[in-house]
């Protein structure tokens, strides 16, 4: 956390400063740039709870790792279902989703529905589709299919999970692999990093993606067939 402080040595915090116009609230001196370190140390050397304690998280942590552990590694904070119209959050996205959404079939009609795989996944995707909800049958984590307009001449697909990070020094990995839609034509694949997030807001990667071209999706918009391999991984220890 960045502190700034007045010549009489009084500190404020960024927010503290943004809501003072940068005047010193004890003595109306103006706030400069000058930082007051002894007091950054202090704090990033504080161990304070996680903010989903009263779900069960029982760690303390410093401030600068606080942020990155309830964004993306607390395993007790919850999640925001991605099916639309839904409002659930909560901490067990994936029975959510196996008993209000898989169960129900829901979809919109248009082969949406919930896919529930256990190593891997056969998907048929539609190019209007915006994404497709995969449910792992062993340990309940839900991942989404993305299907991106955002490139010329084709669609991006890519993969996210909608949960925390897997704990110790795993991560999550995918492969995604697409037939040729005519004889002859190629098949495609693609592997990357399987980001985590506990909301997702509409964002596809941009730099990590398979690149499915518009020949593949046939006439009127089409469809493919997509084959989604997600596995974890551990880092290897330098």
């Amino acid at each position: 956390m960045l502190t700034r402080q007045c010549k009489n040595g009084h500190a404020a915090c960024e927010a503290c400063c943004a809501c003072t116009h940068r005047v010193c609230p004890s003595c109306a001196e103006p706030i400069g740039d000058i930082r007051c370190r002894p007091l950054e140390n202090a704090i990033a050397g504080m161990l304070v709870p996680c903010a989903f304690a009263e779900h069960g998280c029982t760690w303390r942590l410093r401030f600068a790792e606080k942020q990155v552990h309830e964004a993306l590694l607390c395993q007790h904070a919850p999640c925001a279902c991605p099916v639309p119209g839904c409002a659930y959050a909560g901490l067990e996205l994936g029975d959510h989703i196996r008993d209000a959404h898989a169960a129900a079939g829901d979809g919109d009609g248009d082969g949406n529905d919930v896919v529930s795989f256990a190593g891997s996944a056969a998907v048929t995707l539609r190019r209007g589709t915006p994404f497709r909800v995969l449910l792992h049958e062993t340990d309940a984590r839900v991942f989404l299919l993305l299907n991106g307009g955002g490139v010329p001449y084709g669609r991006s697909l890519s993969v996210v999970c909608v949960g925390p990070r897997p704990g110790g020094n795993r991560s999550l990995e995918y492969t995604l692999q697409v037939g040729g839609g005519e004889p002859r034509a190629l098949a495609l694949s693609a592997s990357g990093p399987v980001p985590c997030t506990r909301l997702w807001a509409g964002h596809h990667p941009t730099e990590a993606f398979l690149f499915v071209p518009d020949a593949y999706w046939g006439p009127s918009g089409g469809s493919v067939s997509v084959t989604v391999h997600v596995r974890k991984v551990t880092a290897d220890k330098a």
